[in-house]
């Protein structure tokens, strides 16, 4: 007997683009406010800074009708800096005073990197919300070791060759521990692609230094002498630029393109799938003009330069489920429990991660 056919007509897709609603001049006047008190209180008002900063980005940035909104507490920020501040006092002074010792650090390092990991991602995690349910991040430590410590360690030992698979294991890592009102997360990376990323990137960089020795013979056409600061000087000019130029475009190219695929390969709950249009000619020209425009307005140009980079970021974005955002957020609340109650317990701190 033939299996029964389901014919019963499939709820159409709905697109929600996610949008940003800042302005530079807006930002500025809280990024101003911000850099002066942080000056006056020798750095300690950073903690209250970073607040005011990420409740003013996520206050804006909006799915639908409703915005994002963040939650954290500036003191235990503060905790954290503090904290991050004594172990590089007692790093420093180890190697000073007692150098023989410092392989207790790396010891230190290499156990306590992925709790500071877990304990940073659940502290974000649990104070971000949508429509008042809390996001929530339940990595584990042993989980956490292996995408931290054990994969970077494999592509050190390959010479780098594994890199891509550790970086995807450490973003498969973030992503399928991070929740929504109890509501998991989940992307499946594919290697061959990500591979491909960074391929593609190596032929870039080797571009770039053919372009630069192309530049070099048809500028100067002495012989190559690196004693003669006459042949020296201009080697390292066109070198370092396009050097310096190349890195930009590099991290910036290979920054877009995994994100643009980690998020293409992230759902939420099966029901909603996210995806991302980064453009890494955009993003890179984004990039470099604000980086010049900063410097040109000895820093006062920065809250427009990090508005525009995260209104083009926040719009490429977007969002598709069968069903209203409105449908699933009931069923959100409904099975939620307490997650979307929880704030972040004792030993959850930001220490900028």
């Amino acid at each position: 007997m033939d299996k029964a056919v389901d014919t019963a007509p499939q709820a159409p897709a709905i697109r929600h683009q996610f949008r940003f609603e800042g302005s530079g001049g807006e930002y500025f006047k809280i990024w101003i406010v911000n850099l002066a008190l942080t000056i006056v209180t020798l750095g300690i008002f950073s903690a209250w800074a970073k607040v005011r900063n990420k409740r003013y980005f996520y206050g804006n940035t909006y799915v639908g009708e409703h915005n994002f909104d963040y939650h954290g507490s500036p003191l235990r920020i503060l905790l954290g800096r503090l904290i991050a501040l004594a172990i590089l006092l007692g790093y420093s002074a180890t190697v000073h005073f007692a150098p023989a010792l410092t392989f207790a650090w790396i010891f230190f390092f290499f156990f306590a990197i992925p709790w500071l990991v877990i304990s940073s991602l659940r502290f974000n995690a649990r104070n971000s919300s949508y429509r008042n349910i809390r996001f929530n991040f339940t990595g584990s430590y042993g989980a956490a070791f292996v995408a931290y410590i054990l994969w970077p360690l494999l592509a050190a030992i390959t010479l780098f060759t594994t890199y891509p698979l550790a970086r995807r294991a450490r973003d498969q890592f973030n992503i399928n521990n991070h929740s929504f009102g109890g509501k998991y997360f989940h992307a499946e990376i594919p290697g061959a692609a990500m591979y491909g990323i960074y391929l593609t990137g190596l032929f870039i960089f080797l571009g770039f230094l053919a372009v630069a020795a192309v530049l070099y013979a048809g500028l100067h056409t002495q012989p190559l002498n690196l004693k003669n600061p006459a042949t020296m000087v201009p080697l390292v000019i066109v070198f370092g630029g396009v050097y310096a130029f190349s890195m930009l475009f590099l991290m910036t190219f290979i920054g877009t393109k995994v994100f643009n695929l980690a998020v293409s390969r992230t759902a939420l709950a099966e029901r909603f799938q996210f995806e991302s249009a980064l453009s890494p000619l955009y993003m890179t020209w984004l990039t470099f003009s604000n980086l010049l425009l900063t410097l040109a307005t000895l820093g006062l140009f920065y809250p427009w330069a990090r508005v525009s980079v995260a209104r083009y970021w926040v719009e490429q974005l977007a969002v598709t489920g069968p069903q209203e955002m409105d449908e699933f957020m009931s069923d959100v609340v409904s099975g939620q429990g307490a997650i979307g109650e929880e704030v972040a317990s004792f030993f959850d701190i930001d220490i900028g991660l």
